[in-house]
């Protein structure tokens, strides 16, 4: 039987040769992810049904990614401590606490969790980034509480689709604009619901790893269950940095492996896209709405917080200060990306343009941090742009690219970069 690197993890990870797209089987996972607020409310549920551990705490990792900062009126100041409590008391160390934490997505590579080969379960389908190392997320929301107890679960195998990815990123153009480009044709639909989208191809080779996990974090809203890409030494480079002595396993796609479509998308061929509020399929040309006055910018979440993000919109911020009236926020992906940044002069450089660095997690996405009052028109790279997701319901969020942000920043409206950006190459291409 001809696999696809979903089903073979899968199968690995039930204990057999193989399976097949719809088949249910039970899975032990590698390991089990959440963020702060589902583990509190898991920690309290685990107490009332009188379970005072997790069974196999090596095995479960807690990122505060949502919630660090102690927000003034915010319950969850208390939750949270509440939540160290129960680390201190059972010797729960998977545990990235404000000072260590930044989202899980990252904290998963950086830290070498995700490995090739490895099976995750998450509690949000976003993590399907940790596919650029060539492991694979199961997002189960909710049910987390049941890896936790009993280290395992059943799965539903999804479908594969395969896009094959040629050329190369041109100037302006982010690796945020694929994910809208095929945002713009799947998201309205069901092509790619209940499937695993696999990358691969030369135009992957040229992407670091940076673009990789932004791409992959980017296609459930798409519609697909999770992503994965083919691993390269790129992405092994990576891993043997951070894997020590844990073990992995690349898995790569049979030659006959069945997908339910195969499709290439030339990098070369794509241009600067804005996401017009409210659905992630409203994708069009950045010159359809050039013009369009905001009031905020922001840079971060798991879609676009990593060092290339910030270098992307550094390069568009180097020689231009934000505009009067536009409040610009830059939040990085984890104290890692956070401190390269202060290396590299990214701070400083974007707080003398006038933006406020921001300490790493989801801050800006969901609101916790810059939230939008009334009438606020916002230009972000967050994952979202439903009414009232970061603030007011009749505030409006345009979802673009690092550089598509940037360059509206500087000029108050939405405005495509290759109006600013300097004339050298980008940083997200690999030499």
């Amino acid at each position: 039987m001809s696999l696809t690197i979903a089903q073979k993890i899968i199968a690995r990870a039930a204990g057999t040769d193989a399976v097949a797209a719809g088949d249910y089987v039970t899975v032990t996972p590698d390991y089990t992810v959440m963020q702060d607020i589902y583990f509190w409310k898991n920690i309290k549920i685990l107490e009332r049904l009188g379970v005072p551990e997790i069974a196999h705490p090596d095995k479960v990792v807690a990122v505060l990614d949502h919630t660090p900062q102690a927000a003034l009126g915010s319950e969850h100041v208390a939750r949270n401590r509440e939540s160290r409590e129960f680390v201190r008391r059972t010797g729960f160390s998977n545990f990235f606490d404000a000072g260590r934490a930044g989202l899980r997505h990252l904290v998963m590579v950086e830290h070498g969790f995700a490995r090739p080969g490895l099976l995750v379960f998450s509690d949000e389908p976003n993590i399907a980034s940790i596919g650029a190392v060539g492991a694979l997320n199961v997002p189960i929301s909710t049910e987390v509480l049941v890896s936790m107890v009993r280290d395992s679960n059943w799965v539903r195998v999804p479908a594969s689709v395969r896009f094959e990815l040629t050329g190369t990123l041109p100037r302006g153009v982010w690796i945020r604009d694929l994910v809208q480009a095929i945002c713009r044709e799947y998201a309205g639909g069901d092509g790619l619901v209940q499937r695993c989208v696999e990358f691969g191809g030369p135009g992957l080779a040229r992407l670091g790893l940076d673009s990789r996990q932004g791409l992959l974090a980017g296609m459930y809203h798409a519609g697909a269950d999770t992503a994965v890409a083919d691993v390269d030494e790129v992405a092994l480079d990576y891993v043997r940095e951070r894997a020590g002595s844990r073990p992995y396993e690349v898995f790569t796609a049979d030659e006959d492996a069945a997908y339910d479509e195969v499709r290439t998308w030339d990098l070369g061929a794509l241009e600067p896209f804005v996401t017009v509020p409210p659905r992630h399929s409203g994708v069009v040309p950045v010159s359809e709405v050039g013009g369009r006055r905001i009031t905020q910018a922001t840079v971060g979440s798991c879609a676009s917080n990593r060092i290339e993000d910030l270098r992307a919109a550094a390069e568009v911020l180097r020689d231009h200060d934000i505009a009067p009236g536009v409040t610009m926020y830059v939040t990085p992906g984890s104290p890692g990306v956070y401190a390269q940044a202060a290396r590299e002069g990214l701070v400083e450089l974007f707080t003398e343009r006038g933006a406020t660095v921001l300490s790493p997690g989801c801050t800006t996405c969901w609101g916790y941090l810059g939230a939008l009052g009334d009438g606020d028109v916002a230009v972000s790279t967050n994952q979202e742009n439903y009414p009232g997701r970061a603030g007011s319901r009749t505030a409006e969020i345009y979802l673009a690219s690092p550089y598509v942000v940037a360059a509206s920043a500087v000029t108050g409206r939405i405005t495509d970069p290759r109006e600013l950006l300097p004339a050298e190459g980008a940083v997200h291409v690999l030499g």
